[in-house]
């Protein structure tokens, strides 16, 4: 039953973690794409945020991503 307990803890822990950066990488994304079409585009379903590099944030890489997708026509 301990063990049980442990690991909802830490499942629970990990998926906030997880989400946080998700809500930052989509923020990012919404800011790339529109830097490139204009303030007045739909923008479309962010993708799910990849594992951040050492040095970079969720959001610089939702940025990227959201000009990547602008540009290729998504």
């Amino acid at each position: 039953m301990k063990r049980l307990l442990v690991a909802f803890v830490l499942i629970i822990s990990m998926s906030s973690v997880v989400m946080g950066g998700q809500s930052e990488f989509c923020a990012g994304f919404k800011e790339g794409y529109k830097t490139v079409k204009g303030d007045m585009v739909i923008v479309p379903i962010y993708p799910i945020a990849p594992i951040t590099p050492i040095g970079s944030t969720d959001f610089r890489e939702g940025i990227k991503a959201g000009i990547k997708a602008a540009t290729s026509g998504y």
